[in-house]
């Protein structure tokens, strides 16, 4: 008789409706766990994954109505269902990669806290909601819960709120969700010149309009006229975060419409594409948890810029340029570095293949099976 395993039940409903990081993290769990049936724990993926990854009712720019019936399935998932099935399945984890536990279930709960944005940009969120949803986060971790971060830099800054003051919080790194690999090296270059890229949501905390404001000054330049800026990505997810209105307005006003792309979502067989053939990626935001894409261009051997933020700086060690000051000069700077240097570009693509090793999605799943055994043994 084979040795009892420990059962997990992993929360993936809000797949529903998630774009970004928290989205690339639970695909690259359960593709992992799928793809080694073997582990230590034996895992529960509810609702099915692989319907729920092709279903895009929820998914993008949707209408008010769509945002209320998710908001309401998702209380009564969280708060009603979950419980039940971690009853159902005799579940010794409920594991919740999107932040929020149920009040109750069976067995420990985890919540995976990706980030402090909630706490540092309230006025980014309608305040009944808010309101709402800090509280049962807060009653769902007092009862028998735990808290995975991704970063120390987010761990930091969560321990500085009063309400994980006291609560146990373990880092485990995330790891990137696209490789090289997914692009022939037959395929050619969606864009034929040369380009600087951003991939993401375009939020206000990205700081894209000084990328657009530093971009204006390089290609004003004797020599760079050719070169072009590439966003790849959606617009913000709610109107008090969105700055894709700013952003192509401030395009506009300084002449760059033939010089700047907004592509919008694009398939990952396309995503690669762009990270392949770009000359450089720039990640100038403000706050971040993680910065996946800095990943994500490691991969493909592309030389990166980001802004002096602590997650980003953990994330990218020695691997990227760092901004002196987080302002539009010093971004210009690095940004013309770059162009000029063919051999900076080289020696950082190298040392971003290197460091994206910390970051494979084995030791991913490892460290993961890891905390939950610490946390099952108290």
């Amino acid at each position: 008789m084979g040795k009892h395993k420990p059962k997990v039940l992993v929360d993936v409903f809000y797949l529903y409706v998630a774009q970004t990081g928290i989205r690339t993290y639970m695909v690259t769990l359960c593709e992992e766990i799928l793809k080694n049936p073997n582990r230590e724990f034996d895992y529960v993926i509810s609702p099915d994954f692989q319907k729920l990854k092709q279903n895009k009712f929820f998914r993008g720019k949707t209408a008010k109505w769509k945002n209320i019936l998710f908001q309401l399935l998702y209380f009564l998932r969280k708060q009603f269902i979950l419980p039940i099935l971690s009853y159902y399945y005799k579940t010794d984890l409920v594991f919740c990669p999107d932040i929020m536990s149920p009040i109750w279930s069976r067995g420990k709960k985890i919540s995976v806290l990706h980030d402090t944005f909630f706490w540092d940009s309230p006025d980014h969120y309608q305040r009944l909601w808010l309101k709402y949803y800090l509280y049962f986060l807060e009653k769902g971790l007092r009862n028998n819960g735990e808290i995975i971060t991704i970063t120390h830099f987010s761990k930091m800054r969560l321990q500085e709120l009063p309400l994980f003051k006291s609560l146990p919080i373990r880092v485990v790194y995330p790891a990137s969700g696209l490789s090289s690999e997914e692009v022939p090296s037959e395929e050619k270059p969606i864009i034929s010149s040369r380009y600087f890229l951003h991939v993401g949501v375009l939020e206000k905390r990205k700081n894209l309009g000084m990328l657009i404001t530093a971009f204006d000054r390089l290609v004003q330049r004797s020599g760079y006229e050719d070169i072009r800026l590439v966003f790849v990505g959606q617009r913000g997810p709610r109107e008090t975060l969105d700055d894709y209105d700013y952003l192509t307005g401030l395009v506009a006003s300084l002449g760059l419409i033939d010089r700047v792309d907004f592509t919008g979502y694009v398939a990952q067989e396309k995503l690669a594409n762009y990270f392949q053939n770009a000359l450089g990626y720039v990640f100038p935001s403000a706050n971040e948890g993680f910065g996946l894409p800095v990943l994500e261009a490691f991969s493909f051997g592309l030389p990166v810029i980001i802004s002096r933020q602590g997650a980003l700086m953990e994330v990218a060690g020695d691997a990227a340029l760092v901004l002196g000051k987080n302002d539009s000069e010093a971004l210009f700077q690095s940004m013309k570095l770059l162009v000029d240097d063919p051999e900076l570009r080289m020696e950082l693509g190298e040392k971003g293949r290197i460091r994206l090793k910390e970051f494979s999605t084995e030791k991913f799943f490892l460290s993961l099976e890891q905390a939950f055994k610490e946390i099952l043994n108290g």
